[in-house]
């Protein structure tokens, strides 16, 4: 058997490990600013469905030539998924594809080959959870129903230890440049965790220069591994401070499905301008049929998308997320730094069709301001306005989008960018004010919480699960465990979460520039339940009014409490308190001041 391969390779472990450092190593940190710099990927899920009779004629290396026609600048591919099948012939074990099958060939071997030859990187998604393997214990398996019963023989420390094997033997053969973990939420259990032994794995793969996600046991406060990994087709609507990557179906499903429905252009574009913006990674995925073929769809797909960087990609590669933290309604900013001054790129998904673009809170000096695409000037105009307190840029831009799906304009303005750090109403008079950043109140004192969702480091929170007092290991340690009387807490997709009882409330600080009167709107998700009867009521206060009442929805996800008149420009406070208990409160993501008048 292969897998007595092992012991070798774990002493070899050993002896690497012995002169790493608990930091990550230059040629890692190096890898990390590459990954940053690089900002698209392509995602591959792709498996052997019925051994016997694999054996396509493809080329892997197709794969890469797709992926960079389409201005990804690495690929992903799922080299053992959680049926523990591994696409490269690995010593360690028979369950693969050179030894199972009649193709023969090593899958991971050829991409990373096609990687080279078009000049971009690989990486190799590995799945934690093994359904396959003789030494996983059910207990630790990623899906609950697989967590019952006994396998004879089954050791989960030796497994680790293969797993290890496995994952130096990646960077041995293929040198990958990151690490894609999967699967393990069966350690999610702060006392399953240490199995993991993430310390020295992730020192090891710093010892090859590669860096890995926060999937190795949910570590979303970046203690060990780095960068973090959002939910499943989730890309966060704010800057999380922390460097994150966003993996989404290019479909409906992360395998090959007959006619699946394929995302347009539009939309594709509009996620990767919004994750650039908010400082994260778009790793989009592709399901190739059995024969190793990327759907027609899919490749053009691709191809538009790889089409509109040619043109726009100084907005999207090498640059940092945006000034402005928070939402934007329009599209998204990405900034670029220089010596003397700084790019700003308005990257527009909904383009003004008067030709007025306003962008409020940039105090510096606007030096020139153009389309990227094609350099046309644009007219600007810079004021600082008393009544708000804040500066305003004007921009007298075309009144037809000068692209069909994201249209940039480049502003470069002096210095580094000092952004009022309030939240300010956007070109369309709204004011969005995230939960996450919002100030929280409980109802009672809990000791060491955070007072922001944002602050306590919880971005990929599932369904928080009771934690039993015997099982508590400090203080806010940012376990994804309810903790008794805990309060408003982080929920799941970049929500809030207990913000249902009697005295709680939330709060946030804005910037008006046009008073008027505005309707108070509320984004929340899990509402299903809101319809039949829930007797919870929330009051909105600002601006020295109040407004009550239940949730009414209008529209699925939003829910009206009624209208304010704000009368004077300037800094203002909103606070939502609840009013009388939910039974089922929602997970809340945002409060909206949406104009209803406005002074002109």
């Amino acid at each position: 058997m292969k897998m007595k391969s092992m012991m070798l390779l774990g002493c070899l472990a050993v002896f690497i490990l012995s002169g790493i450092g608990v930091a990550q190593t230059d040629v890692a940190a190096e890898r990390m600013q590459w990954f940053k710099d690089a900002k698209f990927g392509m995602f591959i899920h792709f498996g052997v469905h019925n051994k016997s009779e694999f054996n396509p004629d493809f080329d892997a290396g197709e794969w890469a030539r797709v992926a960079k026609a389409g201005g990804m600048k690495y690929v992903v591919l799922t080299t053992k998924h959680h049926v523990g099948f591994c696409l490269w012939d690995s010593a360690l074990t028979d369950w693969n594809v050179v030894d199972q099958t009649p193709y023969k060939c090593d899958i991971v071997k050829d991409l990373a080959a096609g990687c080279k030859a078009e000049g971009i990187e690989m990486g190799c998604y590995y799945s934690i959870a093994d359904y396959h393997h003789p030494l996983y214990e059910p207990k630790y398996q990623n899906r609950p129903h697989l967590r019952t019963g006994t396998v004879p023989g089954a050791d989960i420390t030796k497994y680790i230890d293969f797993m290890f094997g496995q994952l130096e033997e990646l960077c041995e053969l293929y040198h990958p440049c990151l690490i894609w973990f999967d699967g393990g939420s069966g350690f999610s259990n702060p006392a399953y965790k240490p199995l993991l032994r993430r310390q020295e794995l992730v020192d090891m793969l710093h010892s090859y220069g590669t860096i890995s996600n926060s999937r190795l046991g949910d570590d979303d406060a970046l203690k060990y591994v780095d960068y973090l990994s959002m939910n499943d087709n989730m890309a966060p609507s704010i800057n999380l401070g922390v460097y994150y990557e966003s993996a989404v179906c290019m479909g409906k499903s992360w395998n090959y499905r007959d006619n699946d429905t394929v995302k347009s252009p539009k939309v594709l574009l509009e996620q990767l301008v919004s994750i650039a913006g908010n400082g994260g990674n778009y790793l989009l995925n592709v399901g190739p049929d059995q024969n190793g073929l990327i759907p027609k769809e899919m490749q053009a797909g691709l191809k538009t998308m790889g089409d509109w960087l040619k043109k726009n990609g100084e907005a999207i590669y090498g640059t940092e997320a945006g000034p402005y933290r928070y939402e934007i309604n329009w599209g998204s900013i990405t900034q670029r730094k220089g010596k003397d001054s700084t790019s700003l790129y308005l990257n527009v998904v909904d383009w003004p069709n008067d030709g007025k673009f306003t962008l409020f809170g940039v105090n510096n000096p606007v030096l020139k301001a153009y389309l990227l695409a094609t350099g046309e000037a644009i007219k600007s105009e810079s004021k600082f306005n008393a009544s708000s307190g804040q500066n305003i840029i004007a921009l007298e831009v075309p009144k037809d989008a000068p692209d069909e799906y994201v249209s940039v304009i480049k502003l470069v303005v002096a210095g580094t960018v000092s952004m009022d750090p309030a939240h300010m109403q956007l070109n369309d008079g709204k004011v969005i004010m995230d939960a996450y950043n919002a100030t929280i109140h409980d109802a009672e004192y809990v000791p060491g919480k955070p007072t922001k969702a944002i602050d306590m480091k919880m971005f990929t929170v599932p369904d928080r699960r009771p934690l039993q007092p015997s099982n508590y290991t400090g203080s806010w340690d940012y376990q994804m465990y309810k903790k008794p009387g805990e309060g408003i807490m982080p929920g799941r997709a970049i929500t809030v979460s207990g913000f249902q009882t009697k005295g709680q409330a939330l709060s946030w600080d804005f910037k008006i520039y046009k008073h008027g009167t505005y309707e108070v709107v509320l984004n929340c998700s899990g509402v299903g339940r809101q319809n039949r009867g829930v007797e919870g009521r929330l009051r909105a206060h600002v601006a020295g009014q109040s407004v009550e009442n239940r949730l009414n929805f209008y529209n699925p996800g939003e829910a009206r409490l009624g209208t304010v008149q704000i009368d004077a420009p300037g800094t203002h406070t909103l606070t939502l308190e609840v009013t009388s208990d939910f039974n089922n409160a929602p997970r809340y993501r945002s409060v909206m001041l949406v104009p209803v008048t406005q002074d002109k």
